[in-house]
């Protein structure tokens, strides 16, 4: 399982958190290692993942920062909402302003601690739960750019596909993922390079050829 660091401004923005809430459990990642896989993404997103009682606390930590006046905040228990839409709909449509994502989580499996009370995910994990948002329409991205990022990961052998099956197991998503192996592995390249186990390849193929039945109907 490999971790990812922290973007500067991340960074800077978990810090800020974690020193006026010492006593908070947090974890925090964002967009920018998947920028160069993403093709329509230009705004990047910062998450911050808590428990749901701090979730409006730490949305008023970051809000006191100056340089934070440009950014769209998402707030939310389960499907985040935008908090600042009222001053977003006034802006240019055609500026690209960064989001802070403030989402409650209930444990922080598959993190690392960054530093104190700080957590940072696994790159697994991230990529799952960008694919989870994707797939229950909870922010702006797409399917499809989620599906790219994590090939694109995939592909460079940065990704441990046991690892992923258990984490997207708990995040309801292990059939998705094992159709989404299964494509790959029927390409080859991809599955020699990532070790793709061919169990998952089969249930893939099942999980594929149930849907394609339901189509059917």
């Amino acid at each position: 399982m490999t971790s990812l660091s922290l973007a500067p401004n991340t960074e800077r923005m978990a810090r800020a958190v974690a020193g006026r809430m010492p006593h908070l459990e947090f974890a925090v990642w964002d967009l920018s290692e998947f920028m160069p896989a993403f093709h329509n993404v230009r705004r990047n997103m910062i998450f911050i993942e808590c428990d749901k009682i701090a979730l409006e606390e730490v949305m008023r930590v970051l809000q006191e920062d100056p340089k934070l006046g440009d950014y769209l905040f998402y707030l939310g228990e389960r499907k985040p909402k935008t908090v600042n839409e009222a001053w977003a709909s006034a802006r240019s449509g055609d500026e690209i302003r960064d989001a802070i994502v403030i989402i409650a989580r209930k444990d922080f499996f598959g993190t690392t601690k960054w530093e104190g009370n700080i957590r940072v995910p696994t790159m697994e994990r991230m990529v799952i739960d960008l694919l989870a948002y994707s797939l229950r329409d909870w922010l702006p991205i797409t399917v499809e750019e989620a599906l790219d990022a994590f090939t694109w990961f995939l592909k460079k052998g940065q990704l441990k596909t046991a690892y992923l099956q258990r984490y997207a197991t708990r995040r309801y998503l292990g059939w998705f993922l094992d159709i989404v192996l299964y494509k790959l592995g029927e390409k080859g390249e991809e599955a020699n390079r990532t070790r793709i186990h061919p169990k998952y390849i089969e249930s893939g193929r099942r999980y594929l050829e149930a849907i394609k039945q339901v189509e059917r109907l």
